[in-house]
Formats: structure tokens, sequence, C-alpha cells
């Protein structure tokens, strides 16, 4: 009986640790030295003691280096993890301070990046974990593979992850290769990295009332559908990645013309029957 309690006891906490964060994007600069460079993650749950987490990179396909980095401290649901190479180079170009600054984000395009839970040191040396989420495939060079973006980035789809330690290419989009050249800062970008943007809906627990679709997203035709759960007429605002407000419609037919928006990533937000909800879309 107590090999069974503890079994449950183990896997009980494998998956809570899994849910907790999720690796939700990468930055490979355009600055000199290749800076900044960065991994994000987004905290899904109020997690206490963030040192039973940690993050890890394989470079060109060299396999698994473990866990490189232990976070430290406590962190809130909705919280993002900026892990920087370097933290001068990061602010000047993103205008905000990293979480932590580690040699584990000296990366570049074409490596993987390993998401650590469930993480200990044994005080010589030794720190293992459990990859609760992955980019990339630690044992293949990135360079000219569906999910390079080396002076580049890549993001996280809203509402996916984590994935474990399998990598799903169709939760990510990227910028492309040499997206980020002659680039001096986020704000300015033609193409900027989506920072701060991931989004999770609603759990099983909250009023499904507030969930919405939107398809296609992305979307080419300057139209897209909001498919909700009533017939009430939908508040919907806008935003680009700054946080401007670029669009404010009241809409009774589902349809939402965007064909004034410039290619790029937006934020929806969308209010009906005193409900609010928010997902990503891309214009393309």
């Amino acid at each position: 009986m107590k090999k069974i309690t503890l079994l449950f006891a183990i896997l009980f906490a494998v998956n809570m640790s899994a849910q907790d964060m999720v690796l939700t994007g990468v930055f490979d600069g355009p600055l000199p030295g290749g800076l900044p460079k960065a991994i994000e993650i987004y905290v899904i749950n109020d997690i206490p003691d963030l040192s039973a987490y940690g993050v890890g990179s394989a470079n060109n396909g060299g396999g698994t280096d473990g866990v490189e980095l232990v976070f430290e401290g406590s962190a809130t649901a909705g919280d993002y993890i900026w892990v920087a190479s370097e933290a001068v180079e990061f602010e000047n170009y993103f205008d905000v301070a990293p979480t932590f600054v580690g040699e584990v984000a000296n990366i570049n395009g074409d490596d993987a990046i390993e998401l650590f839970g469930n993480v200990v040191d044994d005080g010589g040396g030794n720190i293992t974990g459990d990859v609760i989420d992955i980019l990339g495939d630690i044992d293949v060079d990135g360079s000219g593979e569906p999910w390079d973006h080396l002076d580049g980035w890549a993001y996280r789809i809203d509402d996916t992850g984590p994935d474990g330690s399998t990598f799903e290419l169709d939760s990510w989009f990227f910028s492309g290769v040499d997206a980020n050249d002659g680039e001096t800062s986020n704000s300015t970008a033609a193409n900027p990295w989506p920072i701060g943007t991931y989004t999770r809906t609603l759990s099983l627990g909250d009023n499904l009332e507030t969930s919405f679709n939107l398809y296609p997203n992305p979307t080419r035709n300057g139209v897209v559908s909001i498919q909700t759960n009533t017939n009430q007429p939908i508040q919907v605002n806008v935003f680009d990645v700054l946080g401007k407000q670029v669009l404010s419609r009241t809409i009774s037919d589902n349809r939402l013309n965007v064909s004034n928006l410039k290619s790029g990533i937006y934020l929806v937000q969308v209010t009906q029957n005193n409900s609010t909800s928010t997902k990503k879309l891309i214009v393309n």
C-alpha cells in the first residue's frame, strides 16, 4: 500500500509541475553579438517556490545538457519569466528587464530549448529534472528545419502546451530566418516578437460563455469569423502588440472586417453578455 501511495504521489507531483508553467517564446537578436537572446516562459498557476523549475538548451543538435539554470523566488499565475543571456541589450531592445540572466540563453535560432519541472539539486553539482515542455529537437541541428528561426523568433500559439518532452511543431509560429536583421528595437520592428502576449482561455471550471473562437487564424482575406456560444451582439476591441487599440466594433453577424490592419499579431478582446475574453489573431 505504501508503494502504491508513493507512486500516486509522484505521479500527482509530476502532473502538477507539468501544468504550472509553459515555454512560450525564444528570441535570437539582431544587435551586435547576436543580442538580445532570450527565452520566455508563462506561469499558469501560482508557484510559491520556483526552485522546482529550470531551463536548458541543446545546441546544434548535440542532445540535452540537462538543467542549466534553476529559477529562484516565487511567481503568480499570469506572470511572464524572461531569461536573457545578458540584461543591458535585452532591456534596451524590449524596454523591460529580464527576470533571470544566464548562459543558458546564449542560443541561436537553430537550437532546442527544454523547460524542466521537479528539479532537484543534490548539493553535489548534480541537478536533475523532468522535461515538461520543449521547443525544437534536442538531437537535430535546426538549420533548415521548419522550426529554424535564426536571427528571428519563435512564439507559442495561445491555448497550447505544455507539450512534455515531445516537440509539437503545430503549437508554434515562427518569424522565419533573418526576420530581425537590421532592427534596433522591438517596438519599431517590422515583424516584432510578440513578447508577453501568450494567453490561455478558460479552464473546465470557468464560465464557458466567455469563451470564443476566431477563424481563420491566421487570416489572409481581411475577414475573421468570431464564434461564441450565444447569438447576442459582440463588442470587439483589437489591440496591436504595443497595447494600442487599432479597431473597435460592435457586430451582430459574427464577422469582423480586418482588411485595414497591417500584417502582424493582434489581441482581440471580445465582450458579450458582460463577459470578456481575449485571443491572439495573426493577420497575413
